[in-house]
């Protein structure tokens, strides 16, 4: 859950209040790069509703992701929406100019549709919102749609969180909102030709290969869906024949979930920016089968639908059950595949096959959300009699299209995949017949082989005479892509690479095995900068498909490491490559400068009440050089005669320091990890006990800083070190940002239980920063019962817990102070006055936590106090921040 609030005056009506939730926690397709996630729904309530009139005031929201942000993009425009109180679809109204011009007045909204621009690879925003706070007891919705990420990037089973920020309200994260689970979507499988029984042989389906095979059907591909949404159609139908795609159904009723692969979509929007596109898939789910190793002559027959079994006998899938259709590329418009004959009562067409490599692609045009499903497509084959026996074919089933495109995007295809295929064997053709020839061929077939000095592409077949001596060869690294060989194995007789054979008296088939490899292209830059070290070692570092990789970089002296880019990308020096595919790593390390000097901070510029900096600074002789390391929040480098924020890091004592304005000198010191409350002053406080240690990188240190604002306005932010040769950097500027003034506690009565003249409150102070500063025991907590919060001039009821001292008190006004103090769960009778009186045995504080504070008081109201009264909280939090008399309820005392 996400909590955001927004300061107004302290009185009877209560702040501005949005709590945000994932509207839907969909499954997500763990290797797809255009996952669609579930929406987010804002729920505002509580602050003053704008006069009439008057301008409504503007807020830019920001939503971040832990994976790369890949919806559909239309210039700096995107497809994800914003929609304001739930609009029907009918009253749905885009701004389509500048957001300045699609503002609301008071009393009179306008358009409730706001379009999403990239704000950085994981993140998007939506600027120039109009916000009116509803008032108390009404609600105001703000809901996010049509968003995807890359979940490919992410692993298995692993939420999709979001955060949302907002300019103008000060938005705070309590958990991590989930918005989807990435799942493995498909199992595929090759079944047998009556589709009843999986086929776990090495060697698939097996044909002896003297005898003619004619239109055989012989096995069956199966894609298995592993949740229900996993494999769906587009919102829209094809002609059967042509293929033509129809008008796409309107999807834009909220909360109605509709199963297909687009998302929101309302065709009556204008064109602009592509809004009329926004929520549109270019097609559904794809599914891909690729055959290689298809022996010599054969012909694969594929069914270009879908199929049913009944007892072992296809039937093309109709009525509720999943259907597809045949389609001519994995991209590209939806383009059928006319059958070229029926066999066993299916249309089926004949696939083109380039030395022995063939490729099926279908498209999803059925989907049945409520089961999880099959899509079977039979298999049918024909060869020649006498042909030559070529290993095992095999078939890699994928979803599709694979793509490389891992970002948002104005012509990627939607939806997208990264490769996570299954490579299964499909079917041998066995030497079991007498030949007429002796053989010489490869494993897969189609490589190269040398025979007495003459190269020939495999099989190659030869009357020699028996008796007589021949020399054969292959190479032992074929080149069969970019990035990939054929690795030498061996041959069928036990030869060497090259090597002698005496023809035997029997026609025999001499055989060179291969396997397949990728490679591993590895680039260091600069050289001299470290090593990288790959585990398994290769000296050439081609691997087997399928093999973990880990890549590990060392660093030479005075150099630090910058990250790995490529097909892995981080900062992290120690790394696995997953080997799917040739892959292409780059190791980049940086050299220390002759002095020592300030790297850089992150995030160097922005907005907000709490930040976590990473700031980087480089010692001349390595990190551990550096004597000091600081940081300033400022308008000047001398403060600027405004309030600052100032860290100082003690590098060698390895503890933080914090220069207290109100004290006028540095607090301190703490060690990195310890939880401490002591690091603040007027205009920020430190938090340590939740934070990361400073990190030492070859020459460099980054330093990790939280910190909480007290005071609001723009600052510069510096760094400045000092080594250990006594090389001051001086101050240097390295970003901006803006302060926001952390918000108090939220606080709330919790229960209202007991009599009416004697009742039990629990008072509850929630943090939505899990800081450390908030459950520390500073600070005060008061409760008053009046009827308004300056007591209107009647008899009031007025508790004060002091959490610093764990003291209770009263204010009485027959004495005009305050009685006390009354250590919590023990008896006194000192807290009683005319208006009321406390039971200290049973109030006192009965939770505390990261997130909060819970305080019970058990109180007698008095005759005095007779009437509908209104009940009030305050706090003073550890940061010394007094949240002001906030409402909270109302009660009766007889």
């Amino acid at each position: 859950m996400l909590l955001a609030t927004a300061a107004t005056a302290f009185g009877q009506s209560t702040p501005l209040q949005c709590i945000a939730n994932s509207a839907t926690t969909p499954p997500l397709r763990a290797s797809e790069i255009s996952a669609r996630l579930g929406e987010i729904v804002l729920n505002c309530s509580g602050g003053t509703p704008t006069p009439p009139g008057q301008a409504v005031p503007t807020m830019d929201f920001q939503v971040y992701f832990n994976a790369n942000y890949t919806g559909r993009t239309a210039g700096a425009f995107t497809e994800s929406l914003l929609l304001i109180d739930e609009p029907g679809p009918l009253a749905q109204v885009p701004c389509t100019g500048d957001p300045s011009s699609c503002g609301w007045t008071g009393g009179s909204p306008g358009v409730n549709v706001f379009q999403g621009k990239v704000l950085a690879p994981n993140a998007i925003a939506f600027y120039g919102v109009p916000v009116d706070p509803p008032g108390d007891f009404k609600q105001r919705v703000f809901r996010f749609t049509n968003l995807r990420i890359n979940a490919s990037a992410l692993p298995v089973l692993t939420a999709a969180t979001a955060t949302i920020t907002a300019s103008g309200l000060t938005v705070k994260q309590g958990a991590e909102m989930i918005i989807g689970y990435t799942q493995t979507a498909m199992r595929a499988g090759v079944r047998n030709a009556a589709g009843d029984t999986t086929v776990n042989s090495p060697t698939g389906i097996e044909f002896p290969n003297c005898t003619t095979v004619t239109k055989q059907r012989f096995a069956n591909l199966r894609f298995s869906e592993l949740f229900g949404t996993a494999l769906q159609a587009p919102n829209w139908t094809y002609d059967p024949v042509t293929g033509a795609a129809g008008t796409p159904n309107r999807q834009a009723t909220i909360g109605t979930l509709y199963n297909t692969e687009s998302g929101f979509y309302n065709p009556n929007f204008p064109a602009t920016n592509n809004l009329n596109k926004a929520g549109l898939t270019d097609s559904g789910i794809r599914m891909q089968a690729n055959f290689s190793g298809l022996p010599a002559g054969a012909t694969i027959y594929i069914s270009t639908v879908a199929v049913t079994y009944t007892d072992g006998v296809p039937a093309p899938s109709s009525g509720s059950v999943e259907q597809a259709r045949l389609i001519t590329s994995a991209t590209g418009a939806f383009a059928p595949v006319a059958a070229s004959e029926t066999l066993d009562g299916i249309p089926v067409a004949a696939l083109p096959i380039t030395q022995g490599s063939a490729t099926a692609v279908w498209e999803v045009v059925k989907g049945n959300p409520g089961s999880i499903g099959d899509f079977d497509f039979p298999v049918w084959v024909s060869f020649p009699g006498n042909s030559v026996g070529l290993g095992t074919a095999s078939v890699t089933m994928r979803l599709g299209p694979v793509s490389s495109e891992a970002g948002a995007s104005d012509t990627a295809w939607m939806p997208r995949f990264a490769d996570s295929s299954t490579t299964l064997p499909l079917m041998t053709t066995l030497n079991m017949c007498p030949a007429t020839q002796y053989l010489v061929t490869t494993s897969p077939a189609f490589l190269p082989v040398t025979v007495d000095g003459q190269s020939y592409t495999s099989p190659k077949a030869f009357p020699w005479q028996p008796g007589s001596t021949h020399t054969i060869s292959v190479g032992a690294a074929v080149p069969v892509g970019v990035g990939m060989r054929r690795s030498f194995l061996g041959w069928s007789d036990g030869g060497a690479l090259t090597h002698s054979i005496t023809v035997p008296p029997t026609p025999t088939t001499f055989t060179a095995g291969f396997k397949l490899q990728y490679l591993l292209d590895l680039t260091v830059t600069p050289a001299a900068g470290g090593t990288v070290t790959l585990t398994p070692p290769s000296t050439d570092h081609y691997y087997d498909p399928a093999t973990s990789v880990q890549i590990t970089a060392s660093l030479n002296p005075l150099y630090s490491f910058a990250g790995f880019s490529g097909d892995v990308s981080t900062s992290y020096y120690d790394q696995s490559v997953y080997m799917s595919g040739p892959k292409r790593v780059t190791a980049t390390f940086v050299k220390a400068g002759d002095v020592s000097s300030t790297v850089g901070v992150s995030p160097a510029s922005g907005t907000g009440s709490v930040v976590e900096f990473s700031a980087t600074y480089e010692g001349s002789q390595g990190a551990d050089s550096l004597k000091w390391v600081q940081l300033l929040l400022a308008a000047a480098p001398d403060g600027g005669g405004q309030p600052f924020c100032f860290v100082h890091y003690d590098v060698q004592g390895n503890a933080f320091w914090l220069y207290s304005d109100v004290y006028g000198f540095f607090r301190g010191p703490v060690s990195p990890g310890s939880s401490s409350t002591e690091l603040q002053g007027s205009a920020c406080a430190f938090d340590r006990a939740l934070h990361p240690y400073p990190i030492a990188n070859g020459p460099r240190l980054t330093v990790p800083m939280k910190l909480f604002f007290k005071t609001a306005g723009p600052k510069n932010v510096y760094m400045r070190a000092l080594d250990m040769a006594g090389v001051d950097t001086g101050w240097v500027q390295r970003g901006t940002w803006i302060q926001e003034v952390l918000p108090a506690p939220l606080l709330n009565l919790n229960a209202s239980t007991g009599g009416a003249a004697t009742p039990f409150f629990q008072l509850g102070m929630t943090d939505q920063f899990n800081s450390e500063w908030r459950s520390a025991p500073l600070g005060w907590v008061q409760f008053l019962i009046a009827a308004d919060s300056t007591g209107g001039g009647q008899p009031f009821c007025f508790v004060h817990y002091d959490r610093a001292g764990d003291g209770l008190w009263m204010y009485s006004s027959d004495v005009g102070f305050f009685l006390g103090p009354v250590k919590p769960r023990t008896s006194s009778t000192l807290l009683d006055s005319s208006a009321c009186s406390l039971d200290t045995v049973q109030s006192g504080p009965s939770g505390s936590s990261w997130m909060g504070f819970q305080l019970d008081l058990q109180l007698s109201l008095k005759q005095p106090m007779q009437g509908l009264k209104k009940l009030y909280m305050r706090s003073m939090d550890g940061l010394q921040l007094d949240s002001g008399w906030q409402f909270v309820g109302t009660h009766q005392v007889p």
